[in-house]
């Protein structure tokens, strides 16, 4: 890492206190960088959606289309996407701080806007819906070099990630059986 950043090992340690660290703060860049919307946000940014079941649902699809596009925007680098994937594959020591720095905050901002529109629901609902609307994310991080072999350069363009955002929004829409918007119909 110093050789390849013209530095000296004294200055990672002087920075951020040893390696484990500098990945910990790495890994926070690459998560903030790729996950600019949480359910939450939505909600905080026109709180009017929550009054109606239109509204609640039209949070879901702009959360969704807004993470997508934040995530798999063609110029972010690379090796953002290879250390969340690496995290996950291959869990580090650090994974507990991941855990409750990074991934558990947007774990409860999902939990929190299920349970505005779902009070009564059980903490596997929760969980399953939650997983859903995760999974898309880790899946196509994970086979983003397979998918490039098997359907082109292109295969996660702009008009692909869409596409999946549509159907993810459409399923976890429907699954809390809220009307589809318009343009998801």
């Amino acid at each position: 890492i110093t050789d390849r950043a013209g530095l000296k090992l004294s200055s990672i340690h002087y920075h951020f206190g040893g390696k484990e660290n500098l990945y910990l703060e790495a890994f926070s860049y690459a998560k903030s960088r790729g996950v600019g919307t949480n359910f939450l946000d939505v909600v905080n940014e026109n709180p009017s959606l929550m009054s109606s079941p239109e509204g609640q649902a039209e949070v879901i699809r702009s959360t969704v289309f807004r993470r997508f596009h934040d995530y798999f925007k063609p110029e972010r680098p690379f090796w953002e996407i290879q250390i969340l994937v690496r995290e996950i594959t291959n869990p580090s020591t650090a994974l507990p701080v991941l855990v409750e720095k990074v991934f558990k905050p947007d774990i409860d901002a999902a939990e929190s806007f299920y349970r505005l529109i779902r009070p009564e629901a059980s903490d596997n609902e929760v969980s399953a819906w939650i997983d859903m609307f995760h999974g898309q994310f880790v899946f196509y991080s994970m086979t983003r070099e397979p998918m490039r072999l098997l359907r082109g350069d292109n295969a996660l363009n702009l008009n692909f990630v869409k596409e999946v955002s549509r159907n993810l929004s459409k399923a976890l829409i429907l699954t809390l059986d809220l009307p589809l918007p318009k343009d998801l119909q």
